[in-house]
């Protein structure tokens, strides 16, 4: 967001940003909702630092993932990513305290994770979803040629279809593009 006399002007980053707390409040600037405490933190300027605390839960999984990588017992690694998600939980925390914050924000306007996503270029719409296709059906192949069994097959089941997902609200979202757009 860039500051001009007393206005300020949105910048295309600000009004990419979406998703599931995500709202816009009367002015058009990105803010966060604490649902808990009914608290609104203005995300302006702070667009990227979200985004990748927004991934917190994938992080985690990820990181829990990794450890299984290194053949640590299934305990272990789902500790190990508890941990990560935990320490991504509280860097978000002390991030949102250094936003502007709103006290009882009502939302004025929500942009959802399609709308979000429909922002971006077509091109990079269609590659995402021929990746998330690639990644659904290699896990699943993978998983059989590996001779998985068990809480490990069932959790690269569970990663293929929530690439499958992804790859669904990818389609909606280019649906909505060339609908709204074109």
């Amino acid at each position: 967001m860039a500051i001009k006399g007393r206005k300020t002007a949105m910048s295309a980053e600000d009004n990419k940003i979406g998703g599931l707390n995500v709202y816009h409040d009367e002015k058009g600037r990105p803010v966060y909702l604490n649902r808990m405490n009914h608290v609104g933190y203005v995300l302006t300027d702070k667009t990227k630092p979200f985004r990748t605390y927004s991934s917190r839960f994938f992080i985690g999984g990820i990181a829990a993932i990794f450890a299984y990588m290194f053949e640590l017992p299934l305990i272990m690694c789902i500790f190990l990513g508890i941990a990560a998600y935990a320490l991504m939980e509280f860097k978000f925390r002390k991030f949102l305290q250094t936003l502007p914050q709103i006290p009882n924000f009502k939302p004025v306007n929500h942009m959802g994770t399609i709308q979000s996503e429909a922002n971006l270029d077509a091109k990079k719409i269609i590659i995402k979803i021929f990746l998330f296709i690639a990644l659904s059906v290699l896990l699943i192949i993978n998983a059989y040629q590996q001779g998985y069994e068990g809480v490990i097959l069932y959790l690269n089941w569970a990663i293929a279809v929530a690439a499958a997902i992804m790859c669904i609200i990818e389609i909606r979202a280019f649906l909505f593009k060339k609908n709204n757009v074109g």
